[in-house]
């Protein structure tokens, strides 16, 4: 199998499997320890050092704090270089499939918020399936949706008249249907 448009890269499919698990993992991991930002450029390791006191002496934290910024730059490297990688034989990983997965998410957010759930979190939303997100255009207009609507809103009504029962004044000087009857005022008489 070709790479993409470079004839000098030829690669099975396991090979091109490999390298997107790889580069996918890579990134998840450094998003563990930084932002995703930081992880699609392979940084975020300035997350990692330490006070001091946490490491028990100024010259163990400098030098924890070299050793971060060194490792961050070589990670940094081998990140780039499979970003490029990827790019060069057409792999959905890296820097671009990041940047494709934010913008599909993004608008996803966008969709939900003019027909969708509301309640639901970003992160919720970015996880649904397009179809999923548009669910809220196809109601369901069957007899069962119908029964079941009509159910909840009978419970409904009965929920609210018992509440206004026990606790409204109201309720002392309401008349029921079958009482009203010689035009007396209010239900006083």
């Amino acid at each position: 199998m070709s790479g993409g448009n470079n004839p000098d890269l030829k690669l099975d499919k396991a090979a091109l499997q490999d390298i997107t698990k790889g580069l996918r993992a890579a990134i998840s991991e450094l998003k563990d320890i930084g932002t995703a930002t930081d992880a699609v450029m392979g940084a975020g390791f300035e997350e990692l050092s330490l006070t001091s006191m946490e490491a028990g002496h100024n010259g163990l934290a400098k030098d924890f704090e070299d050793f971060c910024e060194r490792w961050e730059w070589g990670v940094r490297g081998l990140i780039q270089d499979a970003n490029k990688l990827a790019q060069k034989v057409g792999l959905a990983a890296g820097m671009q499939w990041e940047e494709d997965r934010y913008i599909e998410g993004t608008y996803k957010v966008v969709a939900n918020s003019l027909t969708g759930n509301p309640h639901l979190s970003e992160e919720e939303v970015t996880q649904k399936k397009w179809g999923e997100i548009y669910s809220a255009w196809r109601p369901d207009y069957s007899q069962e949706s119908y029964d079941k609507a009509s159910e909840e809103i009978k419970a409904t009504w009965q929920e609210t008249g018992d509440g206004m029962s026990r606790t409204s004044n109201i309720a002392k000087y309401a008349v029921p249907p079958g009482e009203q009857g010689d035009g007396q005022d209010g239900g006083a008489g």
